[in-house]
């Protein structure tokens, strides 16, 4: 199993690389915009206070996001060139149960994905250090959230792959259900918003549209934020017990 495991890493290199320097690139320009906000040609602007907070607030998203996609997608990848390659079928040959072939591939992603969640982390710290500001431990929590809900997808994503066989027809095939679920998310939202709208001009009517909005918001964002906290764990150790069970019967099925 461990030369199952090192041929995973070792194929996955290349992207993994390739993630670690726009990664890098990201958070450099960032981080220089950061204390540019006070230390350079944009502490001049009369709102550099403002782009340094929004920057402090948002930018550890997109840095979680580059770190965890970028760490798991090469590994994503490899499934459908096994399958160009014909390695998936020469797989069938060797002398290793299907579980341990599953196991080696979920060993992988995990391991890729916690890398990622690493490095978002080290953002938060690097983010925080420019604008001279602590740590904040609610960007910690909602980064602990995303690897959760973006942990289970890219799991599940594994016996989903060695059924579809190639991204393009497994992208497709998804197509189909989330096209009217991120309809009705997208009519959440905007309900949502014209609610929070309505609350911001009655209860806050002296302040800005948006930061009557973001008031009125944060109380029901945190409350499902701190719901996802508690039931991320969960979901994600259940998808990886449904990839476990579900790849090893689609591994038997020796579908090529």
């Amino acid at each position: 199993m461990k030369g199952l495991i090192y041929r995973e890493f070792y194929l996955s290199r290349k992207t993994m690389v390739y993630m670690l320097l726009a990664y890098i690139i990201f958070v450099l320009m960032i981080t220089m915009i950061i204390i540019s906000t006070y230390a350079g040609n944009l502490a001049k602007n009369n709102d550099s206070a403002d782009t340094r907070d929004y920057l402090l607030s948002q930018m550890y998203i997109y840095a979680g996001l580059i770190a965890m996609a970028g760490c798991t997608y090469g590994h994503n990848d490899l499934i459908e060139k096994d399958y160009k390659s014909r390695w998936q079928l020469y797989s069938y040959t060797l002398p290793v149960p299907e579980k341990k072939i599953i196991l080696s591939k979920l060993t992988v992603r995990i391991t890729l994905l916690l890398s990622g969640f690493v490095l978002a982390i080290i953002a938060e710290f690097i983010f925080s250090a420019a604008g001279k500001v602590p740590a904040s431990m609610e960007h910690f929590k909602n980064i602990f959230v995303m690897m959760c809900v973006y942990g289970a997808m890219c799991i599940a994503d594994i016996p989903y792959l060695l059924i579809m066989k190639t991204q393009n027809k497994g992208a497709a095939f998804v197509m189909i259900f989330f096209v009217p679920l991120t309809a009705a998310i997208i009519y959440g939202a905007y309900k949502f918003e014209k609610f929070c709208s309505a609350e911001a001009a009655r209860l806050y009517p002296d302040m800005e549209s948006d930061a009557g909005m973001m008031k009125v918001a944060m109380p029901y964002l945190t409350k499902w934020r701190d719901i996802f906290l508690w039931a991320g764990p969960f979901i994600l150790i259940g998808a990886i017990m449904i990839a476990y069970f579900w790849g090893i019967k689609e591994l038997k099925r020796r579908r090529y």
